[in-house]
């Protein structure tokens, strides 16, 4: 698990940076994404359940851009939360942070409606994915992991090492 985390963190950092310092890159990190980390690094969730809940939040940030762009109100932010808690309920999603990224394009405008859906869709994938090596890593054994190079060995060293036949 503190493989995942140091991973999950580290994601975060870069997507902070990248957001903060490319021009068009603001959309990629939100508060929410801290949250989904959380969920997937403590849960012993299956690839495919992340998946899911990477998939309903891009339908949801979908819906939420719609209707934020229909009409920003009171009332479509209500129908977005009571149609986004339905689909979480119906569908066993079981990510509160969904709803929180469905409701951003209500709080903050972009000049194109698909912007949000598709910047947290390519965040969410990333973490996916880079949660997905860090526990591929975490399984291997430790002298498999860090390359011999990086523990400071070299060939000599090893022949040096191996016992006569």
């Amino acid at each position: 698990m503190k493989l995942k985390a140091f991973a999950a963190c580290g994601y975060l950092g870069l997507v902070y940076f990248a957001a903060g310092r490319v021009q068009g890159l603001h959309p990629l990190f939100f508060p929410a994404l801290g949250a989904f980390a959380y969920l997937m690094i403590t849960r012993q969730s299956a690839w495919r359940e992340m998946l899911k809940m990477t998939a309903g939040t891009i339908v949801c940030s979908f819906i939420g851009s719609i209707l934020s762009l229909l009409h920003p109100s009171s009332v479509f932010l209500v129908i977005d939360g009571l149609l986004v808690f339905w689909m979480i309920h119906r569908f066993k999603w079981n990510a509160p942070p969904i709803i929180a990224v469905s409701l951003i394009p209500f709080f903050s405008r972009s000049p194109d409606w698909w912007t949000f859906p598709v910047s947290s869709g390519i965040a969410l994938i990333g973490l996916t994915l880079t949660l997905a090596v860090a526990s591929v890593l975490a399984q291997l054994p430790a002298e498999k992991a860090i390359p011999s190079f990086a523990r400071g060995e070299t060939e000599s060293n090893n022949l040096a090492n191996e016992e006569p036949a």
